[in-house]
């Protein structure tokens, strides 16, 4: 039920921000970016409530960057966390992470990244079958982009509908707060280390699945771990509140079942310290999990 609640929350802000860009003169042209504001004409999809951890991994692609094995999560520190909540978190992280990796054909790093998903997934007593697959599937897998992308996202849906079957949705909740800040930390470090405008733009976007994705966490703040994100993800959505974006009302484009829409952008107004301040909270989210 709090799902739909959200939905039509977040279709309220869509709708709004069409609005803003209709009472204008219609779209506008280039703002340079010391006038704080950002423009991108091109139609491009934006997340508004994740379903499952990977869904997020889009996020970062298509930016004209290579792959870089420093931003992935230290595999040989998941055996150190034991606590079924915080498993549940490295489920997600792990699986962006993977996304990201198949992304740029990592086959090797794809394949490590999986053998601990296996790992958790077995320690959470999540059903065999959702993640073990013959050695041959799994080769196959990692021969063909498509197929692993598919075999993620598969994976990734079993274990959610797992565990709200189950009366764990709590687990289903961390695992997307595990994604999203992964798949945010992956952009904010191509927005600071690569100067990639563009995903600038992207994390600025983020605010309809953050607010989304507190929403759903918010029914679980009997969960220490929860409590203790909800902290920082409130502030940073104070920071997102300060954040203007007005879509093209002509090629709007929602799709209720993927929870996306796709829209040009008309225009982003923000100073450069909101985004510097948000990819600041974010880094430090991340620094949070990492042991």
């Amino acid at each position: 039920m709090c799902r739909y609640l959200f939905l039509a929350f977040i279709l309220s802000l869509l709708l709004h921000g069409c609005k803003l860009s209709d009472s204008g003169s219609g779209k506008k042209d280039f703002v340079p970016e010391q006038d704080h504001r950002l423009n991108s004409s091109k139609v491009r999809e934006v997340i508004y409530s994740m379903g499952i951890p990977t869904d997020i991994a889009s996020f970062f692609e298509e930016t004209g960057t290579g792959f870089d094995p420093g931003l992935t999560f230290p595999l040989q520190t998941v055996s150190i966390y034991e606590g079924p909540e915080e498993m549940a978190l490295l489920l997600g992280v792990l699986g962006v992470d993977m996304s990201y990796c198949s992304l740029f054909e990592r086959t090797h790093e794809a394949a490590e990244c999986y053998k601990y998903i296996d790992l958790l997934a077995g320690k959470l007593d999540l059903p065999s079958e959702i993640v073990d697959h013959t050695p041959e599937q799994q080769r196959s897998y990692l021969k063909n982009t498509d197929s692993l992308n598919n075999m993620i996202s598969r994976v990734y849906s079993d274990m959610d509908r797992h565990f709200r079957e189950n009366n764990q949705s709590s687990f289903a909740s961390l695992s997307l707060l595990g994604g999203w800040i992964e798949a945010m930390y992956i952009g904010v470090n191509i927005y600071k280390n690569k100067s990639v405008v563009e995903m600038g733009d992207r994390i600025l976007q983020q605010k309809y699945s953050l607010n989304s994705l507190t929403g759903l966490l918010a029914n679980h703040q009997e969960i220490l771990l929860v409590r203790q994100y909800m902290h920082p993800l409130n502030k940073l959505k104070k920071v997102y509140e300060e954040i203007e974006i007005a879509y093209d009302t002509e090629g709007f484009e929602m799709d209720r079942e993927a929870q996306t829409f796709h829209a040009a952008v008309s225009e982003i107004r923000y100073e450069p310290e909101t985004l510097e301040e948000i990819c600041r909270i974010i880094l430090q989210l991340r620094k949070e999990i990492t042991r």
